[in-house]
Parts: structure tokens; C-alpha cells; sequence
């Protein structure tokens, strides 16, 4: 009695379950299922640049992921890596007045003050801004631009 069968059709199932694992971590080429989009852009609180600070992108209707990034001289950038896919999109700005609370390997009681909150309390709860991201070509990413009042 033989169980296992040729040789032949032994290495034939071998190829197929290889096959099988070899597409089940490429992921069939499928790509990015959200097809998340790059995003730039600039954040400024009466007309001056946000110099520490967040924005944060969370989806207005159906649209299935949301990001971050911080804010640097009132600028951002969020490659198409951790981008969000084309749709509408909440935008929340956090802007702050230092960008962090003291001295690396300070102890408990010396970091001195947290970073203060420069933004009005509306934007804490309230999106700064309505938007649609779009579906857009590798080399250029899409532009936002924010003039906080």
C-alpha cells in the first residue's frame, strides 16, 4: 500500500502548497486596498506659521483610515505611505508653544511646564477645517493650506 504517492507527484504538491505561500505574502499584487494619497501643506494661526503643533485627518463619511503629522514652522507632510485614501476629511489642528516640557533625563518635578495650548478652545473640539483629498500622481502630493483665525 503506498500513501504518500510518485515522487513526481509529491514535488508537484510541494510546488503548488510554495506557490500557494509565495502569493499569500505578496498579496496577489493587490497594492495599497486604501489607495492613500500624500498630503502637504502649511498651518498658520493669525497669519503667523504654527511652530509646534498637530494636524490630524479624520474621515467625514465612509472613508476607511485617518492620519496625523506633526507641525514644524508651520509646515507638514504626510508621505503616501501614512497618507489617508480620496475622500472628505475632518481637519483638527493642535498648535502648542513649545514642543516639549524640559531637559532630556529631567526627573519628576523638573521638567518644568508643559507645552500651553495656542489655539483657541473651538479647535479642540471642533474640525478647523472641511476637506476633499484627492486620488493624485506620485510626484505631487495634495497641497492644504490653513489660516487659523
Amino acid at each position: 500500500m503506498q500513501l504518500l504517492g510518485s515522487p513526481r507527484q509529491i514535488g508537484f504538491l510541494f510546488g503548488i502548497a510554495g506557490l500557494g505561500c509565495m502569493l499569500s505574502f505578496s498579496g496577489c499584487g493587490r497594492g495599497d486596498p486604501f489607495e492613500r494619497q500624500p498630503i502637504q501643506g502649511n498651518v498658520n494661526f493669525d497669519g503667523k506659521p504654527i511652530q509646534f503643533g498637530v494636524i490630524r485627518f479624520e474621515p467625514a463619511g465612509k472613508e476607511p483610515t485617518g492620519t496625523s503629522a506633526s507641525i514644524r514652522d508651520g509646515k507638514f507632510k504626510i508621505e503616501r505611505g501614512a497618507g489617508v485614501g480620496p475622500g472628505d476629511y475632518k481637519v483638527y489642528v493642535q498648535g502648542f508653544d513649545k514642543m516639549d516640557a524640559g531637559p532630556a533625563g529631567a526627573f519628576p518635578g523638573e521638567e518644568g511646564t508643559p507645552p500651553q495650548n495656542i489655539l483657541p478652545e473651538k479647535y479642540l473640539n471642533e474640525p478647523a477645517a472641511k476637506i476633499t483629498i484627492s486620488k493624485v500622481a506620485n510626484d505631487k502630493p495634495n497641497e492644504v493650506a490653513l489660516d487659523l483665525k
